[in-house]
């Protein structure tokens, strides 16, 4: 009986997975921003002096019906703590990055009215900090970039 039960559990469960509705998106960049210094302006980059690397469709796969993220080139799993739905944006709720030179967080937002996903990446207060304790601390304290992709919904990624 127990047999039974287990199976059933593990098939309804496989159905469930197998039955979720993938939304597809296909993003490409259409502006770069950055700024050096808080107090500096947003300069605007053309796209045709970026790395070809910021060029590339990036991907990213929800199941909005359960409201979860699937997958993405663009947006790794160790950035964000969590993903969160709400009828005009799709917000991913960050928890920093650090190695042993940078320590940033970025601020990912998917307009889904307009499509439009914004990606900001800053440096963490941390590291600020640490910056500003250091004797020659010529540092860009206050840079950003801020990247703006246009996405689409497209049947398969693959």
């Amino acid at each position: 009986m127990k047999k039974l039960l287990l199976v059933l559990v593990f098939s309804l469960l496989a159905l469930n997975v197998a039955n979720a509705k993938e939304v597809n998106l296909s993003c490409e960049l259409s502006k770069f921003f950055t700024r050096e210094f808080t107090l500096g302006d947003d300069k605007q980059t053309p796209l045709s002096q970026l790395d070809p690397n910021y060029l590339e469709k990036k991907t990213i796969v929800f199941d909005v019906e359960r409201e979860k993220f699937l997958g993405s080139n663009l947006i790794l799993r160790n950035e964000y703590k969590s993903v969160l739905f709400t009828e005009e944006e799709i917000y991913f709720k960050t928890k920093g990055f650090s190695n042993n030179k940078n320590s940033l967080f970025w601020d990912t937002r998917l307009n889904r009215i307009t499509g439009e996903l914004t990606r900001v990446t800053r440096p963490t207060e941390s590291y600020i900090k640490a910056r500003l304790k250091m004797a020659d601390a010529r540092t860009y304290l206050g840079w950003k970039q801020t990247e703006i992709y246009q996405c689409k919904v497209v049947d398969k990624l693959f």
